[in-house]
C-alpha cells in the first residue's frame, strides 16, 4: 500500500512539475508549493517579473515586502483550468495597509480530478495506467499570512504558510499538512531603481502524511525594477507618461524573466515581456484597465511544453483609487487694479506722471474638495480659493484705455494733492481704484530725493512746520526748545482764543509776555511736555540735544516710561543714561526708524529734519496725515 501511495504521489508531482514550469525538486524538495509561480495576469503580461515590483496584492507571493507600496486595501483573484480542464489552479490575495505595516492573506491551490491511477510494472520498471481502479484526485493548497513594513529605504516582509494536501483514488486516501516560511526584502537604490529578493520556504519544512512525509523545496527570486518614465520625481526621466522595466532571476534553476509596463494615460497599462521556462522561452503580452478602484488585467502567456494550455489569462481586482472632485460656488467678484507705477502717496515735483497699471477681477470661490475611495470611504474639506478674471473695459480719469488688463497713461499734476481715478468693468461687476500723488515745490535745500522729504512735506501740508523767507528749510539746523514746543502745541485741536490768555503768564524768568512763543511754552509746560531749569529759566533759544528732543516727543506721544532696563536701547548709551526711559519706548513705537543700525549720539543737536521725522511717526500725526491723503482736508483745528 505504501508503494502504491508513493507511485500515485510521484505521478501527481510530475504532473504539477509540468504545470509549475520548472523542477519541483528545487533544492532537494519532493513536493510542490502551489504559491511559487502565480497565474496572475499582471505579472504574466510582463514575462513573470514581480520580485522588485510593489504596490500590488499579488506581491504577497512574488515578494511580500512589495506590499508596503499599497495605499488602499486590495483584493485580487484568478482561476485557471489546464490540461483538458483536468487541472485547476486558483489564487486569492488580500492586503490591507495600516499605520503598523501591511497585513495580507493569500491562497493558492492546485487540484487534479478524474486522473487515472498508475502502478509500477516490476518487470519493466515503467509506470503504467491501472484501469482496474477508480480515477483519483489530488489537492494541493497553501494559505499565507503576510506582514510587511518599510524601514527607511528598505522594505521587509514575510509569509507564514500553511500547507494542506489531499490524495484519493485507487483505493487509497490520505491528507498531509505542513508549515513554510517566506522572507522578502526590497531596497531603493536611488530615486528610480529598486531591487528585491524573495526566499520561498527558506527553512525547508515538510508535508506530514499519516505514515510518511514529503520535503518542501525552496525557491529563490532576485529582481530589479526601474521607473524609466514618470510624472513624479521618482523616475529616471520626468514625463507625463509612465514606463517601468523589470528583470527577475529564478534560483537555483537560473531561469530569467524580462518585462515592461507602459502607461500612456493614468488608467491604461500596456505590458510585454519574455518568459523563460525549462521547456523554452516565449513572448508575453498584457493590458490593464483601471476604473473607479477596479482593475481588469489580461495576459497572453504561452507555456511551452504544457499540452492543452490556453494562453489567455484574465483577472478582476480591487486596487483602490482616490478620486478627487470639486464643487465650486462663487461668493464674491471684485474689480481691482495693481498699479505698477507710480507708487501710491508719491511725492514729486514733476508736472506729470507716467501711470502703468494692471486691471483684473478677483473671484473669491467657496470650494469643496472631496476624495472618494470607491467602495470604502469619502472625505472632504472646504476652503476659499482666489482666482482672477480679465476685465472687459477700463478707464483712467474717465478716459478709456485700449487694453483694460495692462495699460499706461500720462497724467498731468497740479500743485498739492492729486487723485488718479481708475474704473473697470467685468461681467456683472464694476470697481474702482485710485493713486494719490502730492506735487510740491520743494525748498532749495530739501529736494524730493532728501531722506526726510515725506515727513517734511506732510508736516508742512498739515501746517506744523514752515520754511524761511529765502525759500530754504535748513533741515540740518538744530531746533530750539521754543520751536519744538510750538510745533507740538500746533498739532493739538485747541482754539486760538484759548491760547491767547496764556501769554500773560510769566512762569519762566527768561520768557517774557512779548516772546513769540510765550503762549505755546506755557501750554506745553502745563501739559508736561517741557519743564524749566532749577534757576527758573526755560532757555527758549537753546538748541535741543537728540536725547532732549526724543524725550520731549516721547512725553508728547504719552509713551509710558521704561525704567530698570537690562540693556540700553543703543550701543553707545550707558545703562544709567537719564533719557533711556524715554528712548526705549520711542524705539519700540517705531519713532526712531531713521536711526536703525546706527549709534544714538545723544549729545548731537536735534535737527529740524529729525524733529519732522520723529513727529511724523507719532500715531495722532500719522492719523491726520492718512486723513489728508484720503480726503485732501486737514481735519483738526489748529491755533
Amino acid at each position: 500500500m505504501k508503494l502504491n501511495r508513493s507511485i500515485i504521489i510521484f505521478t501527481f508531482i510530475c504532473y504539477f512539475s509540468l504545470v509549475i514550469g520548472h523542477s519541483a525538486f528545487a533544492l532537494n524538495g519532493t513536493t510542490v508549493d502551489p504559491g511559487q509561480n502565480l497565474f496572475a495576469p499582471r505579472q504574466l503580461g510582463m514575462g513573470g517579473v514581480g520580485a522588485a515590483f510593489g504596490g500590488d496584492a499579488n506581491a504577497l507571493f512574488t515578494n511580500p515586502s512589495g506590499l508596503t507600496g499599497i495605499e488602499f486595501p486590495q483584493l485580487t483573484s484568478a482561476s485557471r483550468k489546464l490540461l483538458a480542464d483536468e487541472t485547476q489552479y486558483n489564487i486569492f490575495a488580500w492586503a490591507v495597509p495600516t499605520s503598523y505595516g501591511t497585513f495580507g492573506l493569500g491562497y493558492a491551490g492546485l487540484g487534479v480530478s478524474g486522473s487515472l491511477p498508475t502502478y509500477l510494472d516490476p518487470a519493466t520498471g515503467r509506470i503504467l495506467i491501472n484501469p482496474s481502479q477508480e480515477a483519483g484526485s489530488y489537492d494541493n493548497s497553501v494559505i499565507a499570512l503576510s506582514y510587511s513594513r518599510r524601514l527607511s529605504t528598505f522594505t521587509l516582509g514575510g509569509n507564514l504558510k500553511l500547507f494542506n494536501q489531499a490524495l484519493s483514488g485507487g483505493g487509497y486516501s490520505d491528507r498531509g499538512t505542513g508549515l513554510g516560511l517566506d522572507l522578502g526584502a526590497g531596497y531603493k537604490m536611488n530615486h528610480w531603481l529598486n531591487v528585491g529578493a524573495n526566499l520561498s520556504n527558506i527553512l525547508g519544512g515538510s508535508i506530514k502524511w499519516a505514515n510518511t512525509e514529503d520535503k518542501l523545496g525552496a525557491n529563490y527570486k532576485l529582481g530589479l525594477a526601474a521607473n524609466v518614465l514618470g510624472a513624479t520625481g521618482e523616475a529616471l526621466n520626468f514625463n507625463a507618461q509612465s514606463l517601468k522595466a523589470g528583470f527577475d532571476l529564478d534560483l537555483p534553476v537560473g531561469l530569467y524573466h524580462l518585462g515592461l509596463e507602459y502607461s500612456p494615460v493614468k488608467n491604461i497599462a500596456l505590458r510585454g515581456g519574455i518568459n523563460q521556462e525549462a521547456a523554452g522561452s516565449g513572448l508575453t503580452l498584457g493590458i490593464g484597465l483601471t476604473n473607479n478602484g477596479f482593475r481588469f488585467d489580461y495576459a497572453y502567456y504561452q507555456r511551452p511544453g504544457i499540452p492543452g494550455d490556453t494562453p489567455h489569462y484574465f483577472s478582476l481586482s480591487y486596487v483602490g483609487d482616490r478620486i478627487l472632485t470639486y464643487d465650486r460656488k462663487l461668493k464674491k467678484k471684485e474689480v481691482k487694479f495693481r498699479v505698477l507705477h507710480p507708487k501710491d502717496r508719491l511725492i514729486t515735483d514733476l508736472a506729470e506722471v507716467d501711470l502703468t497699471a494692471e486691471g483684473y477681477a478677483e473671484l473669491l470661490v467657496d470650494q469643496k474638495r472631496t476624495w472618494t475611495v470607491p467602495g470604502l470611504s469619502a472625505t472632504s474639506d472646504a476652503f476659499n480659493v482666489t482666482t482672477t478674471e480679465a476685465l472687459l473695459a477700463a478707464y483712467v480719469n474717465n478716459r478709456p484705455v485700449a487694453d483694460p488688463n495692462l495699460f499706461t497713461a500720462k497724467e498731468p499734476l497740479r500743485d498739492g494733492r492729486n487723485v488718479i481715478n481708475l474704473l473697470g468693468f467685468v461681467s456683472g461687476e464694476a470697481g474702482s481704484g485710485e493713486v494719490r500723488v502730492l506735487r510740491i515745490t520743494p525748498f532749495k535745500d530739501t529736494p524730493v530725493s532728501f531722506w526726510a522729504i515725506e515727513p517734511i512735506a506732510l508736516c508742512g501740508v498739515l501746517g506744523l512746520v514752515y520754511g524761511y523767507p529765502d525759500d530754504t528749510f535748513k533741515p540740518e539746523r538744530g531746533i530750539t526748545r521754543a520751536e519744538l514746543v510750538t510745533v507740538l502745541v500746533k498739532t493739538l485741536p485747541i482754539r486760538a482764543e484759548e491760547l491767547t490768555p496764556l501769554a500773560s503768564e510769566e512762569i519762566f524768568t527768561d520768557v517774557s509776555r512779548k516772546h513769540w512763543a510765550a503762549k505755546y511754552i506755557v501750554f506745553g509746560n502745563r501739559e508736561g511736555y517741557v519743564t524749566g531749569y532749577q534757576d527758573g529759566k526755560f532757555q527758549p533759544n537753546k538748541v535741543l540735544t537728540r536725547a532732549e528732543g526724543i524725550a520731549l516727543l516721547a512725553r508728547y506721544a504719552k509713551l509710558a516710561e521704561e525704567t530698570g532696563l537690562k540693556e540700553p536701547p543703543f550701543s553707545d548709551l550707558k545703562a544709567d543714561f537719564w533719557a533711556n526711559k524715554y528712548i526705549e519706548p520711542a524705539k519700540k513705537a517705531g519713532m526712531l526708524k531713521y536711526l536703525a543700525g546706527k549709534e544714538f549720539r545723544p549729545a548731537e543737536p536735534f535737527s529740524r529734519a529729525e524733529a519732522c521725522e520723529v513727529l511724523y511717526q507719532v500715531p495722532n500725526i500719522q492719523k491726520r496725515a492718512n486723513e489728508w491723503w484720503d480726503t485732501g482736508v486737514v481735519s483738526a483745528a489748529h491755533p
